[in-house]
């Protein structure tokens, strides 16, 4: 049978076993932390450069963006200024068709020649 001096040497043997093995699993795993935390850092690192080169390229189509709605803005602008030309242009071309239609009808009338419409 155990006495009591041997349950407490078992227990004293048992207790330093159980802190080494305490004390070595606390510092694996505080060195797999550390690891982890590590690659957490660099990962987050990367995608911070990620986010800036993002970034960049968003403020760079925003500006061509906005160079090509400028230039659409004066291309409309340009149009607008044809469209009145030609309109300004037919308009005075019908009114010169008009007259000279009259007036052959009226050398025609004058000259007593027929005219067949």
């Amino acid at each position: 049978m155990l006495t009591k001096v041997d349950l407490n040497k078992i227990r004293k043997v048992v207790r330093e076993e159980v802190e080494t093995e305490v004390k070595d699993s606390t510092r694996t795993i505080d060195n797999q932390i550390r690891l982890s935390r590590m690659q957490v850092q660099n990962e987050i690192n990367e995608l911070d450069d990620r986010m800036k080169n993002v970034e960049i390229r968003i403020e760079l189509v925003g500006k061509d963006v906005k160079d090509v709605k400028k230039e659409v803005g004066d291309v409309k602008k340009r149009t607008r200024k044809i469209e009145k030309t030609v309109d300004l242009t037919a308009q005075l071309l019908d009114k010169d068709i008009v007259k000279t239609i009259k007036r052959v009808r009226r050398i025609e009338e004058h000259l007593g020649l027929s005219t067949t419409q």
